[in-house]
């Protein structure tokens, strides 16, 4: 009777994954609760398809206690469900401002052992999000040292922790790493301030989504902000990526920003190139350094 109801739930399972239709995999999982109530899996699909936050962290929270008792999954499981539920606990804590909450769950996802590259990038960019939230500075600079995956999420974190750390008194190390952060993908910048749209191409989104998790990092400090803009407006102007009327208006914030002197001495080092040359270019003159 055990075996023919775990066949079951794994058949209803296949079909929940398959399926095209957000109602219909809905259906499925609680066709899944109706058979075992704590099943972990359903309660993470269900859990997905909930938006309502405060619904959504009661289903999360139920199957996280469902990790309690080997009935509720398969065994083989279990590292992958522990980390899915605390990433999405994780998540829907940030979304609602319970930083200290959403860091706990991503702790807790982070120890899983042997967790897929991707799942590891996912937890570590809301980790440090969190921490930016948290104004943790010092530890972000300290986990950035021990951190060798040189993401995204690596890059404007040590960036902004190292603005924050010694305010005014480190930009030149800024500026190397502004660069740096530029070269992993340098759409980035233009997602953060707007200037671009959201793309077509699901091959940009992954850049777009990070862009947009990461955008409100620049309201930690206008000083920053002005200092972001003007590099982010320099390498664009450079780089061809606005039409003539954008560039006459971005010309002129970029002197507000008194960054048009060193827009012009550029422009004279500068010849066509791909963005990383232009990038190489900018960072051996020592482009916002001062």
């Amino acid at each position: 009777m055990k075996n023919d109801k775990n066949s079951r739930i794994e058949q209803l399972l296949d079909m929940a994954y398959t399926t095209g239709s957000a109602k219909r995999t809905a259906s499925i999982a609680r066709q899944i609760l109706e058979i075992s109530p704590d099943n972990t899996e359903a309660l993470i699909l269900i859990a997905d398809m909930t938006e309502d936050h405060h619904s959504r962290e009661e289903i999360l929270l139920h199957a996280l206690k469902s990790l309690d008792d080997p009935q509720n999954f398969s065994p083989d499981d279990k590292d992958e469900l522990t980390y899915s539920v605390n990433y999405r606990l994780a998540f829907t804590y940030f979304t609602v401002n319970r930083p200290e909450d959403s860091l706990s769950c991503c702790e807790n996802a982070m120890k899983v052992p042997e967790i897929d590259s991707d799942s590891e990038n996912d937890i570590k960019e809301l980790y440090y999000r969190v921490l930016i939230e948290l104004q943790e500075w010092q530890r972000i600079l300290s986990e950035t040292l021990k951190d060798d995956s040189h993401s995204l999420a690596w890059a404007y974190s040590r960036l902004v922790a190292a603005w924050m750390t010694a305010p005014g008194e480190s930009v030149s190390v800024c500026a190397n790493m502004f660069w740096d952060a530029l070269s992993l993908a340098p759409d980035v910048p233009f997602y953060m301030l707007n200037y671009y749209d959201e793309p077509d191409d699901e091959d940009e989104h992954p850049d777009f989504d990070f862009a947009f998790m990461y955008y409100d990092v620049l309201s930690v400090s206008d000083d920053f902000s002005d200092w972001f803009k003007r590099g982010t407006i320099l390498f664009g102007l450079l780089t061809n990526r606005f039409d003539e009327r954008e560039r006459e208006y971005l010309l002129d914030v970029l002197d507000t920003l008194g960054g048009y002197e060193e827009y012009e001495k550029m422009s004279n080092l500068v010849v066509e190139g791909d963005d990383m040359a232009v990038i190489e270019i900018l960072a051996a003159n020592k482009c916002l350094s001062e």
